[in-house]
């Protein structure tokens, strides 16, 4: 569970990274689509860089390499 990994802070930080990236996105409320940007928002906190703005762009490369990747080739 986040919470066993995470301070209170870091955790805040983390969801207001996810909803930033997510907010207006076309595919923002699209459960695969969150999902995929939350897990680099976690794999990226778990390195130790839990600033908002580190938390951000995390999750922006996830929603770039996402949009990629469903985009027919």
């Amino acid at each position: 569970m986040i919470s066993e990994h995470f301070d209170t802070r870091t955790r805040i930080n983390m969801k207001l990274a996810l909803d930033r990236v997510c907010r207006h996105r076309p595919a923002g409320e699209d459960h695969g689509f969150r999902r995929s940007v939350a897990e680099n928002i976690i794999r990226c906190a778990l390195t130790g860089r839990t600033g908002i703005g580190q938390l951000v762009d995390a999750g922006e490369r996830a929603m770039i390499r996402t949009r990629a990747e469903r985009e027919p080739a």
